[in-house]
């Protein structure tokens, strides 16, 4: 598995220091939320410029957000190794690939603990990648939810999506139970940055 620390989870007062201690990853995850599709607002455009400048290490995006192709235009020129939109944000899924794919950017689907995947099933296999949140996004510790790891093995069964991320909560006691489910990427914050 490949793991991703999420650079929400570091101390926003030394965010460079933070950044700079986990160049050995081989991809640093940006969540950008705006407060309207989750009750949080983390980075903005400035922030991941800045970033930008900082290190060459690719970044993945996980665009948490009302209006995900907004902000697909904003992010592909920061080279990311994949944009991941949520499908309970966007009326046409199909679409949002197509035009992430037109930018030569790889695209994600990500998906809410109470979003199914099944009824999606129709625009795994043009994706490169799904995103399963294993917790919600509380801001409040975020609790790992070990039965959203069925969801895992779901879009193994129903696809061909080449790339399985989780994401939320998740500590180095859940990795076995994360590996069984097929999962590719694991995304995690406080387990990197508080022992770091």
């Amino acid at each position: 598995m490949i793991f991703s620390p999420s650079i929400a989870s570091a101390n926003p007062l030394r965010l460079a220091d933070e950044v700079l201690r986990v160049q050995e990853y081989p991809d640093l995850h940006i969540d950008i939320e705006d407060g309207h599709f989750i009750p949080n607002i983390t980075f903005g455009i400035k922030t991941v410029q800045a970033l930008r400048q900082l290190t060459k290490q690719p970044f993945s995006f996980h665009l948490m957000v009302s209006n995900p192709y907004l902000y697909l235009k904003q992010v592909i020129q920061y080279q990311p190794s994949v944009i991941f939109g949520h499908v309970e944000a966007l009326g046409y899924i199909q679409d949002f690939i197509a035009c992430g794919h037109e930018f030569g950017m790889k695209i994600g689907l990500a998906f809410n603990p109470a979003t199914p995947i099944e009824p999606y099933a129709y625009a795994l296999d043009q994706a490169d990648a799904v995103l399963v949140m294993t917790a919600e996004p509380d801001g409040r510790g975020q609790t790992f939810i070990p039965s959203m790891l069925q969801k895992c093995e779901t879009v193994k069964q129903i696809s061909q999506v080449p790339q399985i991320w989780v994401d939320g909560g998740i500590r180095k006691r859940h990795l076995n139970q994360i590996r069984q489910a097929h999962c590719t990427h694991v995304v995690m914050g406080r387990e990197i940055f508080e022992t770091k």
